[in-house]
């Protein structure tokens, strides 16, 4: 897996520096640590001393622990957020629909471990379960939209792209949860191929 340093840098032209450099190398720390250890099993001294910084430091950049908890999240899910406000508007829809599914299974690859680490805090931390699930539920809305916008144009009048698209977004949810359980590589090519095939048939017109 990437780190999420470089998932976040790809693309980057020129180094932070400063307090946004500060800020990034603590973040890195944190979403690291947040994601091996737990929150709970995570203090801000762990998060200092592994971004090469001071506790004060830390608090002075994110004022508690909560508040760099929810920095760190926003951090680690910042790619796939930016691929959903990607301009693919120049594609076809047949190829938009793919690109945008491809873009889903990509993040769910590249990022497993920050997954399966979002699962973990769910579960052990419900001061912040509500907060964490609000967020997600935001993304997994925005996702479904901008595929219920490329099936408006592919499927036949009278159809419901918005049913259309929420049932490809839990497929595509479905893989991602079965792949926490079974992570043999087959399984999940196979369940990947299988989404991809169920896109290929709605991007068939006619």
């Amino acid at each position: 897996m990437q780190s999420p340093e470089k998932s976040v840098g790809e693309g980057v032209a020129e180094p932070l520096k400063g307090k946004a450099a500060t800020q990034q190398r603590i973040l890195v720390a944190a979403a690291s640590l947040f994601v091996s250890r737990g929150y709970e099993r995570t203090t801000i001294a762990d998060v200092a001393d592994q971004a090469g910084v001071s506790r004060a430091t830390v608090f002075w950049h994110f004022s508690d622990k909560a508040g760099l908890f929810r920095e760190a999240f926003s951090f680690l899910v910042r790619p796939f957020r930016e691929s959903l406000e990607a301009d693919l508007d120049d594609l076809p829809p047949e190829k938009r629909l793919l690109e945008q599914i491809g873009r889903y299974q990509n993040m769910a690859r590249v990022h497993e471990e920050s997954i399966q680490g979002f699962v973990n805090w769910l579960i052990e931390t419900p001061d912040l379960r509500d907060w964490v699930v609000r967020s997600l539920l935001d993304l997994h809305q925005r996702f479904a939209g901008s595929l219920s916008e490329t099936l408006s144009e592919l499927l036949p009048p009278g159809s419901d792209p918005g049913a259309a698209a929420a049932g490809l977004v839990s497929m595509l949810d479905g893989v991602l949860i079965l792949s926490l359980f079974d992570p043999s590589r087959e399984a999940n090519e196979q369940r990947r191929a299988g989404v991809e095939v169920i896109a290929a048939l709605l991007t068939k017109r006619g």
